[in-house]
Order: C-alpha cells, then sequence, then structure tokens
C-alpha cells in the first residue's frame, strides 16, 4: 500500500529512505512524534494505537525548555499575569511530553533584566492589561504630578507602553482632544465602565510614537533635524546603540561622532541628551541648542553656592 501510495503520488521513495523516516517516527526519533508505528502482514505498517494522530504531538521534548526560557523572560513584566499563564502552558507541555521540569540549580535565569523595585504602578499593570484586550471602557482615578486632588477621568484604553523603567497607559480620555498618557505610578483606581461603548483609536499608534523619544508627542510638534557631536569615546557607545531607529552618522574622526536624527522635540529628548554630560554637544537646532545650554547654565548653579 505504502508503495502504490507514492507511485500515485509520483514521488519516488527509497526503502533506505523509508526506513530511515519510520525510524525518525517511531519512539525515540528525531522529530519527537514517537509515532506507535508496527507491521503484520495482514495489515502491513500501522498504528498500534487506532486514536493515534501525528497532530496530535505537535512538540518535541526541546520545546519545554524553551517554552522555560520564554517564561522566564515574561517574568519581568511583573503583574501582567502572562507568566503565570505561560506557567501552567509549560507544565502541560512538560506532562505531554513526560519531560524533566527544570532543576531549580541547573536552570537559574542567565538573563536578567534591568527592574525597579517596588514599582507604584506594578498592580495596575494586569487589570489594565486585561481591559484593553476585552476593549473595556476605564473610569481611573489619577492624580498627576503636584496636583492637590485626585480625580476621575473616563478612558478608552489603547496600549501600555514602557519607557525609563515606568509604565504608561495610552488611550483617549473624556473631554480630551487627543490621545493621552496616564502613568500608571500616578493611578489611584481602575474600575470598569459599562455605560460608555468602546471606540478604537481614530490614528495609527505606531505612528504616533515613531518620531519622538518616549511617550510625550506634544501637540502641533513638527519633524526636526536633530544634529549631535559626540566626543569619540562615548560616539562609539551611540553607534553601537541609537538613540533613535531615524539615527544616521554624519562625521566619525578620532576625536569627534556627529550623527543626525529626525524627531519631534519633546521633554524626553532633553533629559537623554542631558544624561550625556559633557560627552554632548548639540549642533541643531537652535531652539534645542539653547534649552539645553540653559539647563546646563542652572545645573552648575546649584554647585556655585
Amino acid at each position: 500500500m505504502t508503495a502504490k501510495f507514492w507511485e500515485l503520488t509520483g514521488h519516488k521513495l527509497s526503502p533506505r529512505q523509508f526506513s530511515q523516516d519510520l525510524a525518525d517516527m517511531r519512539e525515540g526519533g528525531s522529530t519527537g512524534y514517537n509515532a506507535p508505528i508496527a507491521h503484520t502482514r495482514d495489515r502491513g505498517y500501522h498504528y498500534t494505537d487506532d486514536n493515534f494522530r501525528l497532530h496530535n504531538s505537535p512538540l518535541e521534548t526541546g520545546d519545554a525548555a524553551v517554552l522555560r526560557q520564554a517564561l522566564a523572560a515574561l517574568r519581568q513584566f511583573q503583574g501582567l499575569g502572562l507568566s503565570d499563564e505561560l506557567g501552567d502552558v509549560v507544565q502541560r507541555v512538560e506532562a505531554h511530553l513526560q519531560a524533566q521540569p527544570a532543576d531549580d540549580a541547573a536552570g537559574q535565569s542567565v538573563i536578567w533584566f534591568e527592574q525597579v523595585p517596588d514599582y507604584a504602578g506594578t498592580p495596575f499593570l494586569g487589570p489594565l492589561y486585561q481591559a484593553i484586550r476585552a476593549r473595556q471602557v476605564l473610569l481611573l482615578r489619577y492624580r498627576a504630578f503636584g496636583a492637590a486632588e485626585a480625580w476621575e477621568e473616563t478612558v478608552q484604553p489603547y496600549l501600555l507602553k514602557q519607557y525609563n523603567h515606568r509604565w504608561f497607559l495610552v488611550g483617549q480620555g473624556s473631554g480630551r482632544s487627543g490621545i493621552s498618557n496616564y502613568a500608571l505610578d500616578r493611578i489611584e483606581g481602575v474600575a470598569a465602565d459599562e455605560t460608555i461603548s468602546y471606540q478604537p483609536p481614530r490614528a495609527d499608534l505606531a505612528a504616533r510614537f515613531a518620531d519622538v523619544v518616549g511617550v510625550s508627542v506634544p501637540e502641533g510638534g513638527v519633524l526636526e533635524t536633530v544634529r549631535l557631536r559626540f566626543r569619540a569615546g562615548r560616539g562609539q557607545y551611540v553607534l553601537t546603540k541609537p538613540l533613535h531607529p531615524s539615527q544616521q552618522t554624519d562625521t566619525i574622526t578620532g576625536d569627534v561622532v556627529e550623527i543626525s536624527l529626525q524627531l519631534v522635540l519633546n521633554p524626553e529628548l532633553q533629559t537623554l541628551l542631558l544624561s550625556f554630560g559633557d560627552d554632548i554637544e548639540v549642533l541643531a537646532p537652535l531652539s534645542l541648542r539653547t534649552r539645553i545650554s540653559e539647563r546646563l547654565k542652572a545645573a552648575t548653579g546649584l554647585y556655585r553656592q
């Protein structure tokens, strides 16, 4: 029957290849199918378990190890609940494949992610993530920095975005003309608002953040060419770790590295540039150069008192 099948389908299969394929499919074979294949004169090659199907075992033993690695990576997003869900999946896969769970000593983490301990917004990550997935309108209790009291605001939740170790909810607030960012560490309460229908974002969120550093998108902001000069040592760092996807290298000498970026200016960009201290000089635009100069002079003044 097997030879007839290959004849009808136009394929040619050598006996040696056929035997190797069977060996790969059987228990211990390279495919991981562990198929219960037997051969008898009356039935030819067949499964001893009539309920067995190849698609019932789509995973191999090594897949459990890969999932464990993914689980370790997801644990960095504390509060989302994803690591708990994947942990259950890993256990089911290991049981299905009869794989051995990772030993605590042998399976210790070899990749460490930078975390902010006791981040105030962590408890809201899970509820906000679930609300976005469920397209659920929310009633937020929010208190901005410096505000005397918190206020309640209805928000259409669209995206959770992380920047500089802080999480932000990106959404459309009631009474606001455009998209807003809500820092999770400023949220004091979250509840579902069943009285308002969900409205999807009117703009492409990926495009919204494409031209900025961080999360702030100034209303009416325009794209500008930002030119920066770095001391050579620090410049090599920037070449290997670009400040933004638009980064282009203009000049490289033994003393300096000059780059240009296409960006909408925002506070996060200023903070990023100031973090380089005296290793950087802003060449353009003039408005940004002036602002950085003013902030550096103000900072220097604190040490002259």
